[in-house]
């Protein structure tokens, strides 16, 4: 259990760092200049991974069987407890560009991939 764990969170560590680095690559070379905070996004994400994947993880030792509805449940939590804190940065006063809308989506979907291969990787480890 911690073992498929930690090293499946230690290959999204690699991965999001490397993503991390590309993203703010991309948006030097571009140019842009983003009106709320990058790294707050990616590690408020880490950190949803973090909690989701791990009580995912618990839950599974208890309620094998109830592992899915979890994980849905807490990816509508997730995202709730995401609007509400950059609620400022998405919705304030001024409107968002392409490339500030696609800097708050890359993370969100990217680390919503990692939670369902984490989550159908359990789920289907049960099966077998």
């Amino acid at each position: 259990m911690i073992k498929r764990f930690l090293s499946f969170t230690v290959v999204v560590v690699m991965l999001t760092v490397i993503l991390y680095v590309v993203h703010i690559y991309l948006l030097d070379y571009m140019g842009e200049e983003m009106t709320f905070s990058l790294s707050g996004m990616y590690i408020f994400h880490f950190i949803a991974y973090f909690v989701i994947c791990l009580s995912v993880e618990l839950l599974n030792t208890r309620l094998p069987s109830q592992v899915g509805y979890a994980y849905l449940a807490s990816v509508f939590i997730k995202i709730g407890v995401f609007v509400l804190i950059f609620k400022s940065a998405i919705f304030g006063a001024n409107e968002l560009n392409m490339t500030e809308r696609l800097s708050v989506v890359v993370p969100m979907f990217v680390f919503l991939i990692f939670e369902a291969i984490y989550c159908g990787r359990l789920m289907n480890s049960q099966q077998a």
